[in-house]
């Protein structure tokens, strides 16, 4: 669903404006998905490539099988 709003990056939404989050949460559907579950900041760690800090941060993201 992302990719069709051209969504493709951590980055992208790392950098996602309120403006951003409201068209997305509009066009999906989330009515405060996106700041309930922290995406910007999940994304900002994933964009860094921070892996150990986002496992830290947000272990119920991470699986045992990476």
């Amino acid at each position: 669903m992302l990719k069709a709003q051209g969504v493709t990056t951590y980055a992208q939404i790392a950098a996602w404006t309120d403006a951003d989050v409201k068209r997305i949460e509009e066009v999906l559907n989330f009515d405060g998905r996106i700041a309930r579950e922290k995406w910007i900041e999940q994304a900002k760690l994933l964009a860094a490539g921070d892996e150990a800090e986002f496992a830290r941060r947000f272990p119920a993201g991470t699986s045992n099988n990476n």
